[in-house]
């Protein structure tokens, strides 16, 4: 029986290696591979027809010392802020409302909601730009109907995050509710029907039943929205540019940027991406272990 029962094991083993190796393989290939590439090329500085000079961290200080790529870092993190939080209610608050609409009504409304996912940020930025144009735009057209003066939303220090932030949200919003509402659906009726029964109401059993059986869905839903925005570039490219005085300007823009202008080198970039790539995960690393320490001390109590 024992030789059998690790006959079997090893036979599961196998098959569970076999099934792992394509994926093994594709990730070894197209994400390993350059990532090491990658970092190799950012401690050499590249010269016309290959040759290269190894100068280890100086591609590393240049950037550091770009004033303008620290002043992309702290924007794209205030509206990713703004963005996360925002998203995260609007869509929690939506889910709970799209659980309460049954039948046709309910697939339409997801339908329709999950939409604007299905469209690219340079259509959704053309969109949000015929909006809010000084000259032209619907929203300024209709201020100026009611005798109220337009609003440069997408030339203003204030106006202009602002015009970032709301596409950016309305491109998501679905998405992230159908997470929601998926996560919403799994919770077992049994626990709202115990809270009924000892008179608990809606804000009860939201914040002691509901947020605490979502709490996977939350961490997923903010990573997820942390690497998205950490990385934007379609919208504010279209809609502002990085501009007025690179209050829109993200990181990634700024590489696309600097690479159109020939203002840094090729390496330099990598570095640059590396340094994106290293703050993403310290900023999800942190999240996990808040996370788990929150989890663990529920546990200890």
């Amino acid at each position: 029986m024992i030789k059998k029962h690790s006959q079997k094991q090893r036979e599961e083993r196998i098959t569970a290696l076999l099934m792992i190796t394509p994926a093994l393989i594709l990730l070894t290939v197209f994400v390993i591979v350059p990532l090491v590439m990658a970092i190799s090329r950012s401690f050499y500085d590249y010269h016309a027809g290959g040759i290269s000079d190894y100068v280890g961290f100086e591609n590393y200080i240049s950037i550091l010392k770009n004033t303008i790529f620290f002043q992309s870092i702290f924007n794209v993190l205030k509206m990713s802020l703004v963005i996360t939080v925002l998203q995260i209610v609007l869509s929690f608050l939506f889910a709970n409302a799209l659980l309460r609409v049954k039948g046709k009504l309910s697939v339409f409304s997801r339908t329709i909601i999950y939409l604007p996912f299905l469209i690219s940020g340079i259509v959704v930025a053309v969109i949000f730009t015929l909006l809010t144009t000084f000259n032209g735009g619907i929203i300024n057209a209709f201020l100026s109907a009611l005798n109220i003066d337009s609003i440069a939303f997408n030339n203003d220090t204030f106006w202009s995050p602002v015009s970032i932030i709301l596409p950016t949200i309305w491109v998501g919003f679905g998405y992230y509710a159908l997470v929601m509402y998926a996560g919403l659906i799994n919770i077992p009726k049994a626990y709202f029907e115990a809270a009924q029964m000892d008179g608990a109401g809606f804000l009860k059993t939201t914040f002691w039943i509901t947020i605490p059986c979502m709490k996977n869905y939350f961490i997923l839903l903010i990573v997820t929205l942390i690497v998205a925005n950490l990385q934007m570039f379609e919208i504010p490219l279209i809609m502002t540019n990085g501009q007025p005085s690179n209050q829109t300007m993200t990181p990634v823009l700024y590489l696309i940027h600097s690479r159109s202008n020939g203002n840094i080198t090729d390496s330099q970039i990598t570095a640059a991406a590396i340094l994106i790539m290293i703050i993403i995960l310290l900023i999800n690393s942190t999240i996990f272990y808040l996370f788990k320490t929150k989890k663990k001390d529920r546990w200890e109590m």
